[in-house]
């Protein structure tokens, strides 16, 4: 008997040393002549979703809004791929790569391949959220206008209640999931969750709950994410962006017999983009076959493509890992990225939890970024309709903060991810001393919320009165005194740009409440709107509106500010800083006046590289970024 179980065990040793594994095949081009490439991105960029465009518009390290990285892999490349038996699982256009099941044979024939730049193995996942669970805490009573039960802890030591006692909840803000399923669909606390759309990355199918075949257990961690950020149910939990709308990414398979793997999170991660996600919301990391030192912002494949999608103007936030306790210590990827919030976990008393992962990166980076409650966080339980637990873990700290983004984002629409992560971590506890165990420290989302200055309530009152006119009122706030009589409101009507100047009073008995009256108008007139206030500090901020049909739908534009210092007098380009540069260089500018800006770099040999500016921009000072490739 035991030599023919020894004789099981080497047999079954032989044919898993030959089984298929799957690994990331990377092409060294998109397989597209110049005239291609270019016919491509234009197309892509007419077919661009407006909200998509405008989001890109706003991050200061894309030159253009479309790229060489927007382009599908090349459909030749694919099919000298199948001609070896090769089908691709995910195909990942940021990469430029495809992740496939190889045999050894296989693999050989690949690298022969003369479009291939490399092969590597798929990082599997690394659990995040320890399954611990402890006696829910005791409601609190508060005088914040809501009621969050045993949910105010979490959100109390981010100080979520008071931005939610201005009025903002994260409408009108794009929220993206990345996790292992969502069922919240019946319970109490997602009845009044927007969800625009959902994905099953695992399944090819549009359903991210529990499906046949699915372990009991699949959709558990991705509800107490979603719950503990967009969750409402009054007097159990309240998430901080309730009003935001969701999109669902089902990415990660729980059951041992197909280990969740990197190459569904790069696929649901481009999908979100795709579909306007102003913040993406992580808590899952990958770890197997790295080692320490790839920790390094730049090698991961979940990194690479993070960076990617900061760079199109997404705020990415990621779970640090819980692995502060363990033989690994450090961060696991995508938290080493250089522009991803990485969120480490404290008590409810701000001690950092034991299990959080601790930094630097392996390029001497401080990590976590920030921190956020992460012991005994309240949140939906799955497969129930009204039950909640507890859970731990950066799992639970990571949609906290994700939320404080997307509240930031409401109220300051205009902010680049740089922006956000620079008010989240300037803010904190720990901002004068950050480092490797709690990050510049824990997060204050209201103060986070004053960094850039006094901001509008996301959409005005409107109100018509047949012999009046048109009352619109607006909301202001700001930790200044505005200064008197620079609250104005300017209105064109019909699709005219003359606008008319209004002076606008503070509302009686209304808390920073504004208004002005707009001319009676035939039913049906459209009217472009904006407001514009200064505060002491000499903050100036302007706050467009549009009304399409009538006086009581309002679509947000993309706000501006203005800088405080004064405009420039003439035209400058400044010196590039740091030069020389590794990664990448700033390039700062700035103009006199509003005009045509092209900006080109060339060789040494005189020949045009790169155009990084060729688009009309008024007065001001810009800073463009280059990676040093054409």
């Amino acid at each position: 008997m035991r030599r023919f179980l020894l004789f099981l065990l080497i047999i079954a040793t032989f044919v898993n040393a030959h089984a298929d594994e799957k690994y990331w095949i990377f092409f060294k081009d998109k397989g597209r002549s110049f005239s291609q490439l270019e016919y491509d991105i234009k197309k892509i960029r007419e077919e661009m979703p407006e909200r998509v465009k405008k989001r890109r518009a706003k991050s200061a390290q894309m030159g253009e809004i479309v790229d060489e990285s927007d382009l599908q892999v090349s459909e030749f490349y694919l099919k000298k791929l199948s001609e070896v038996g090769i089908k691709p699982i995910v195909k990942s256009k940021w990469l430029n790569a495809v992740s496939a099941l190889l045999s050894d044979e296989q693999k050989r024939a690949v690298s022969s391949f003369y479009f291939v730049e490399k092969i590597q193995p798929v990082a599997k996942f690394r659990k995040v959220e320890p399954e611990s669970e402890q006696e829910h805490a005791l409601a609190k009573i508060t005088d914040h206008r809501l009621d969050y039960g045993p949910s105010f802890a979490q959100n109390e030591l981010i100080r979520i209640p008071e931005i939610h006692d201005l009025g903002f909840d994260g409408s009108g803000v794009i929220i993206g999931m990345l996790d292992t399923g969502f069922d919240y669909k019946y319970h109490n606390a997602f009845l009044n969750l927007k969800v625009a759309g959902e994905y099953d990355f695992i399944n090819q199918d549009s359903v991210t709950q529990n499906e046949p075949g699915d372990a009991s257990s699949q959709h558990n961690h991705g509800t107490l994410t979603l719950s503990t950020l967009g969750g409402f149910d009054s007097g159990n939990l309240i998430g901080p962006a309730y009003g935001a709308t969701f999109y669902l990414a089902k990415t990660e398979d729980i059951s041992g017999e197909y280990p969740a793997e990197e190459d569904f999170w790069v696929a649901g991660l481009e999908w979100l983009e795709s579909k306007g996600a102003d913040v993406i919301s992580s808590s899952l990391g990958y770890l197997d076959w790295y080692s320490y030192k790839d920790m390094d912002g730049a090698t991961a494949v979940t990194t690479q493509a993070a960076e990617i999608a900061v760079q199109k103007g997404v705020v990415i936030v990621n779970s640090m890992g819980n692995e502060g306790a363990g033989e690994w210590h450090y961060m696991i990827a995508p938290a080493d990225g250089e522009n991803v919030i990485s969120v480490g976990a404290v008590t409810n008393k701000g001690v950092v939890a034991s299990f959080s992962s601790r930094g630097p990166t392996a390029d001497g980076r401080i990590k976590p970024d920030v921190s956020a409650m992460g012991v005994s966080v309240r949140c939906a339980r799955a497969a129930t309709v009204d039950g909640y637990r507890t859970a731990s873990g950066t799992s639970l700290s990571c949609p906290l903060v994700a939320g404080a983004a997307a509240l930031l984002l409401e109220a300051h629409p205009y902010l680049t991810p740089y922006q956000v992560a620079d008010a989240l971590r300037n803010t904190a506890s720990n901002a004068d001393s950050p480092n490797n165990d709690i990050g510049w420290g824990i997060v204050n989302a209201y103060d986070a919320l004053f960094y850039y200055g006094l901001f509008f309530s996301r959409l005005p009152d409107l109100e018509n009165d047949a012999q009046k006119g048109h009352r619109v009122s607006i909301r202001i706030f700001s930790q200044h005194k505005l200064v008197a009589d620079s609250t104005l409101l300017f209105y064109a009507i019909g699709d005219n740009d003359h606008f008319q100047r209004l002076s606008m009073t503070k509302t009686n008995g209304e808390e920073n409440q504004y208004e002005a009256w707009i001319p009676v108008q035939e039913p049906g007139t459209k009217i472009k709107i904006y407001f514009s206030a200064m505060d002491e500090s000499g903050d100036q901020k302007k706050h467009p509106f549009y009304a399409p049909k009538d006086y009581f739908t309002f679509i947000a534009f993309d706000s501006t500010s203005e800088r405080k210092e004064p405009l420039p007098v003439n035209y400058a380009l400044l010196q590039n800083y740091p030069n020389p540069f590794q990664k990448i260089t700033a390039i700062k500018y700035e103009l006199g006046k509003s005009g045509e800006v092209e900006i080109k770099i060339y060789n040494i040999l005189g020949q045009q590289i790169k155009t990084l500016v060729k688009e009309f921009q008024p007065a001001g000072r810009y800073v463009r970024y280059w990676d040093g490739k054409d």
